[in-house]
């Protein structure tokens, strides 16, 4: 039998407790069958309303205190960094900011090069995070990133191919192409690199330089886009939220 979680036995204690009061003014005041059916429908839109409102204000302050912490990932103080993110982890209780905490954290790791752990956090996500487009997104370019530095190709060749429909999802549902272009350009490089080393290099290695520099001119691009766009996807992580 599957076991109730938390969540779910508190609003159903919440429930039978509002139910209760409910009745109580009702017998208390004498009230008709109407009066206290426009008490029960005034008072749950209310609660509604602020139980709304209180998860977003505390969405909206967890997530500025990890905005925060981005300067630091620039400034390559990885271990700071990863103190600050994982102590935020441990203390929100929304799971899907515990999730985004720890995709936050394999930005660290890649920083200080630790990719096969940041690989395996990064599967383990997948199930976390897959409700969250906006998130699923970064999840796949931060895995697809770890592998090209593990030079394992293969795998970033072959995620490529499995999120152009994922990509193509968001990219509807984004105001413009710009929003998802820089992802779409970088899994584009990894995977076309994976090819050009994954024993593809018979064209030589002259061809193989070429692309390699072609590939970096791209990365700065995408780097410069990724900066400008960044705080816009930070919104619509919010809004999965």
């Amino acid at each position: 039998m599957k076991k109730i979680s938390k969540s779910m036995k508190i609003c159903i204690t919440l429930g039978i407790l509002f139910g209760l009061i409910l009745l109580f003014i009702k017998l208390r005041f004498q009230l008709s069958e109407e009066e206290t059916m426009r008490i029960y429908i005034f008072s749950s839109v209310a609660v509604l309303l602020i139980s709304v409102i209180i998860n977003l204000s505390y969405n909206l302050f967890y997530g500025r205190k990890m905005n925060a912490l981005m300067p630091l990932l620039g400034e390559a103080k990885y271990d700071e960094y990863l103190d600050k993110i994982t102590a935020i982890r441990d203390k929100v209780k929304s799971k899907h900011l515990r999730a985004i905490a720890e995709l936050n954290r394999t930005a660290a790791l890649t920083g200080k090069k630790e990719y096969a752990t940041a690989v395996e956090m990064l599967k383990e996500l997948e199930p976390r995070v897959k409700k969250m487009p906006s998130v699923e997104m970064v999840r796949r370019l931060n895995l697809c990133l770890n592998y090209f530095y593990l030079k394992d190709y293969e795998e970033a060749e072959t995620l490529y191919k499995d999120s152009e429909a994922i990509f193509g999802k968001i990219q509807r549902k984004m105001r413009s192409i710009k929003r998802t272009l820089p992802f779409w350009i970088c899994l584009w490089i990894y995977a076309a690199m994976g090819k050009k080393r994954s024993g593809r290099e018979d064209s030589g290695s002259k061809k193989a330089v070429s692309g390699k520099s072609n590939c970096k001119k791209i990365l700065s691009i995408w780097r410069d886009s990724w900066k400008k766009e960044r705080k816009n996807l930070q919104e619509d992580t919010k809004s999965d939220v």
